[in-house]
């Protein structure tokens, strides 16, 4: 053998004998470390898939879908798939997709991309028809979208979630716990292919969808105060204007319509200040609305009777051995009139006499027991307390002021449900938004019942009160033989600390039929432009007729024969 042989024999000989010696040591690395490589493929080969809930209806009184889920879909293509062949219903998926035909043609190129989006929050009615086509590559990409179907003005009420689901106002923030859900999920293992292996399927848990939600809101009703909000709008140019609608006798909440609106579906497209329901966060003075639970307030503990005369022509009359001024009227009364008149006639000057009568610490009290002073807990988050100054801190002219709506602010529940107590026999409820829960099968989950905060006043002052607030044909919301009880209400409001001698808040408040309350309405109107001053008897008194009218159509109540 020569040398040279000799030598590349060895040499091979080496290097096998290291290639060995090699493997050898990677055998005894991988005996050693076994379990922490079967760990590794194992968990390597495992996925993990959410099932996401479906998030609960929101419905009406009469099962009416106010918001619900619906699927949508993010739909690409996959460029290693597509062929030459489809470019033939590139035009129509052009017109589905609504993409220009040049876009889709530069992007019909094979190349190695898997996922080239084309379109997202497609529906599901124009995925279908995409799929119709039959594009090889072309697929989407399923998600559940929140949709809400009501009208505009309910957006306050029902709320809605941002993109990422999570709820931020209305009943979709209160009621999360209920509307939520829970997620399932899906343990599986896949192949080098990214296949699932059903056979090794490890566990699948379903989802739990959320709950309906079904509210006392009446679509319908909410329907017809919009639109006339709407029509009034354009007649008087407020900067807002509120709508509150209930049944007096439970205060289950019919409507509440908020303008300015905004959309729930395209929350993101309004200022923010515009998200915020202003009928529960801002205040206003009630104005001669207020001198209703003045007058209730005095016949309650017996300060005055019905019959008793007050001296209206009077710019002085004297309280706790002090003579102080009293209010200018809205007109001049030089009359004497009894409490009926004062308050049918809406007197200053006589109501503040009367309030003499009361005295202030009783005038606090009851108006803390009408629920001034205090949230009413609707539940929504960000409620006013409003103001109502305890006696202590009044001055000397608190007492002529407060009697008839100054000095005291309210939101417009605050005013709404005082006057509730007036018309079902002198009891102060909680607003009630929600009637029940079901579960997927439509089980009642809970039911929510009628919740009395207090009594207020005895049965009888109630109706002695309705009667003097009885409206006669003059008013501008009088509903011939339906027996219409109601308060105009007329507030300055302040601007820079002042009270403005050009701006003004109307209001009107009253509910029908007189003796057996079916139907409660206020309604405020913040600044509208009139010729003179806007007065709560010219602005709001025709909205609650006009609303009142439509409801009356609607419900199919019926007049009455005569006033009992």
């Amino acid at each position: 053998m020569s040398p040279l042989i000799s030598k590349r024999y060895y040499l091979i000989l080496i290097l096998f004998s290291f290639g060995f010696f090699v493997v050898g040591i990677r055998f005894v690395y991988l005996g050693t470390h076994r379990d922490a490589f079967l760990h590794f493929i194992e968990t390597s080969r495992q996925r993990l898939k959410v099932l996401p809930a479906s998030r609960g209806k929101i419905i009406d009184r009469n099962g009416i879908c106010l918001a619900g889920q619906k699927k949508i879909y993010d739909v690409g293509v996959d460029l290693t798939q597509i062929q030459e062949s489809d470019k033939t219903f590139l035009p129509q998926l052009s017109y589905l997709l609504q993409i220009p035909i040049e876009t889709l043609e530069k992007i019909w190129v094979k190349s190695s991309c898997r996922w080239k989006k084309l379109q997202k929050d497609v529906s599901e009615n124009v995925y279908h028809k995409v799929n119709a086509l039959n594009i090889k590559g072309v697929y989407g990409n399923e998600k559940l979208h929140r949709a809400y179907l009501h009208t505009p003005s309910l957006s306050y009420v029902v709320g809605c979630v941002n993109k990422d689901g999570i709820p931020f106002c209305g009943i979709e923030k209160m009621m999360q716990f209920y509307l939520s859900g829970q997620n399932g999920y899906l343990a599986y293992e896949i192949d080098g292919k990214n296949k699932e292996l059903i056979q090794h399927r490890k566990d699948h848990v379903e989802p739990i969808n959320g709950y309906t939600i079904e509210l006392t809101i009446d679509h319908r009703i909410q329907q017809i105060a919009e639109q006339v909000v709407l029509d009034n709008v354009k007649k008087f140019k407020p900067q807002s204007i509120q709508v509150l609608i209930s049944h007096p006798q439970s205060g289950e909440v019919l409507a509440l319509v908020n303008w300015p609106f905004f959309d729930s579906n395209h929350y993101n497209k309004y200022p923010v200040d515009t998200l915020t329901n202003k009928a529960i966060t801002n205040i206003y003075e009630p104005g001669s609305i207020f001198k209703a639970i003045t007058v209730s307030a005095a016949l309650d503990c017996d300060a005055v009777k019905p019959e008793d005369r007050f001296d209206c022509g009077k710019h002085k009359a004297i309280y706790n051995g002090k003579e102080l001024p009293l209010p200018q009227d809205w007109r001049t009364f030089n009359q004497i009139m009894d409490v009926s008149e004062i308050l049918s006639h809406s007197s200053n000057r006589g109501t503040v006499q009367i309030a003499f009568r009361l005295g202030a610490e009783n005038l606090y009290r009851y108006a803390y027991k009408f629920g001034f002073g205090q949230s009413t807990t609707s539940g929504f988050s960000g409620e006013t307390n409003g103001i109502l100054h305890p006696v202590k801190n009044w001055d000397h002219l608190t007492i002529t002021r407060m009697p008839i709506g100054h000095s005291i602010a309210c939101s417009i529940f605050q005013m709404h449900y005082a006057m509730g107590v007036i018309a079902n026999g002198g009891t102060l409820f909680y607003p009630q938004f929600i009637r029940r829960i079901y579960d997927a099968n439509g089980e009642i989950v809970r039911s929510f019942m009628p919740q009395k905060r207090r009594t207020v006043i005895k049965e009888t002052t109630s109706k002695i009160v309705r009667n003097m607030l009885l409206l006669t044909a003059q008013s501008k919301a009088f509903i011939p033989h339906y027996y219409v009880t109601g308060k105009t209400g007329t507030s300055q409001k302040i601007i820079n600390g002042h009270y403005s001698h050009q701006q003004h808040v109307a209001s009107f408040s009253g509910f029908f039929p007189n003796q057996n309350p079916q139907i409660s309405i206020t309604i405020t109107v913040d600044s509208p432009v009139v010729s003179g001053t806007g007065y709560g008897s010219v602005v709001a008194a025709p909205i609650f007729k006009e609303i009142a009218e439509n409801i009356i159509t609607y419900m199919g109540i019926p007049p009455l024969p005569k006033v009992l």
